[in-house]
């Protein structure tokens, strides 16, 4: 039930104005009086003689907003209060979307938005152990090494870091290799049915991680000194909105400066309400580590429930069976929300496809580990045309290269297209579900 409402009010309330005329008017009845009056207070911002609406180094209405410099796309910081950088759900232009942005982070969530959790785990203790940031801050409970590499995994919208999959990643990442896993629980921040709430949150929950990895850093520095030639990679996986905090915490990295930078960032099925056509700033982008992988199942437009981003932004960007819907997501028996304006079928298709993105790791992992098969991801421009010659070649190191965990073991970039079974193991590629992958995509029209 609660993910059903949750792609309804992404939908009717957080469209761009273009994508759905019904917005500003189901926004007005809510926050219409408070809005007149936080624009009372800074209509000057748009004539460039008021101070910024937020204030960075406050903690009580704390918001981390990036400063774009000349060349964005080495993502360069200046002091130059005309380049801020703001989430824009509603297509409104800088200065309203400034504006909500402090209205909504001056409300609860936003300082909720700073308890950000982190658990900490390992094969010798697979029991997750919390760490909190602040001068209390150690390690000394946990089984952490730095010469491990780091793997920290975000949730997504209306999620906590107790999901199943979440539970399920860590699992078989620890039996992949012998890795730190980190945990991170920022529900007190997207736990709110306001999505405009939770997307700009994501702001100030990728600075609270860049602040536990900068106090790891620290840590590590003071008790074993200042080389990091024997320091594990560190390696973030986000989905949905948390694709978009593992991109700022990257950022935030970079402009400290800190000594220990993220290396790989795996984004699954990064959100797309809030963050289509926005600047490369406030979404997760290929600039944010030297390797950014990205997982797209549910990439449709958002009028046709598009939960995920459909464009590439990543050195490798894969297509699962299309990247718009998953094979197996079909509509289950259900009597709730008959009465929505939208079709069930297509919102629980919509719902299973962008949560296929973390099941498609998660048996990657487990496949690596056991070495019994691969996503064989083939070059694909994109095109239905140019599908129908390649779907069916045959794949190995030197063709294809892989989607999930082993794609950082190729050198291939680009956008790729991946074939998968309906229901697990979703990692196969006979004859018989190319031939279906085929069939799904006719039907859809794809193109």
């Amino acid at each position: 039930m609660m993910s059903i409402v949750l792609v309804f009010v992404v939908l009717c309330q957080f469209s761009s104005i273009k994508e759905c005329s019904c917005l500003w008017q189901l926004q007005t009845t809510n926050i219409t009086q408070p809005l007149k009056n936080t624009l009372n207070k800074t209509i000057h911002v748009a004539r460039g003689v008021a101070t910024p609406l937020v204030n960075e180094t406050s903690l009580v209405n704390f918001t981390y907003t990036i400063r774009m410099g000349i060349n964005s796309s080495e993502l360069d910081i200046e002091d130059n209060d005309e380049n801020l950088s703001q989430v824009d759900c509603f297509g409104l232009g800088k200065t309203v979307a400034k504006t909500l942005e402090w209205f909504f982070i001056s409300n609860p969530n936003g300082s909720y938005a700073l308890n950000v959790r982190f658990f900490l785990s390992s094969r010798k203790q697979p029991h997750r152990v919390e760490v909190v940031l602040g001068e209390q801050f150690g390690l000394e409970w946990t089984d952490f090494r730095i010469e491990r590499r780091t793997v920290i995994i975000v949730h997504g919208f209306l999620a906590h870091g107790k999901e199943e999959w979440i539970s399920n990643m860590e699992k078989a990442l620890l039996q992949w290799d012998d890795v730190n896993v980190v945990v991170i629980d920022w529900s007190a921040g997207g736990n709110t049915w306001n999505y405009y709430k939770a997307a700009v949150n994501t702001k100030i929950v990728g600075y609270q991680i860049s602040k536990f990895i900068e106090h790891v850093t620290n840590a590590t520095i003071s008790n074993e000194g200042s080389d990091t030639r024997n320091w594990g990679s560190l390696y973030l996986i986000g989905h949905s909105l948390g694709a978009h905090i593992c991109g700022m915490a990257a950022k935030e990295l970079k402009q400290r400066q800190n000594r220990w930078t993220v290396h790989r960032i795996t984004g699954l099925d990064p959100a797309q309400p809030c963050f289509r056509n926005a600047d490369p700033s406030v979404y997760l982008h290929k600039n944010d580590a030297p390797l950014v992988d990205v997982i797209h199942t549910n990439g449709k437009l958002l009028l046709k429930l598009g939960l995920g981003l459909p464009e590439a932004i990543g050195h490798m960007d894969f297509y699962p069976n299309g990247g718009r819907t998953q094979p197996g997501c079909a509509k289950t028996e259900s009597s709730y929300y008959d009465y929505l304006p939208i079709p069930i079928t297509a919102i629980q298709r919509a719902i299973c496809s962008h949560g296929r993105s973390y099941l498609y790791l998660t048996e990657s992992l487990v496949s690596a580990a056991t070495r019994n098969c691969s996503f064989w991801a083939h070059n694909w421009n994109l095109t239905y045309m140019h599908l129908t010659r390649i779907i069916a070649e045959p794949c190995d190191t030197n063709i294809c290269t892989e989607m999930g965990i082993r794609a950082e073991m190729y050198d291939h970039r680009g956008t790729f297209f991946v074939a998968t079974a309906s229901t697990p193991p979703f990692c196969a590629n006979s004859t018989s579900i190319i031939e279906e992958v085929d069939r799904q995509l006719r039907q859809e029209h794809f193109n």
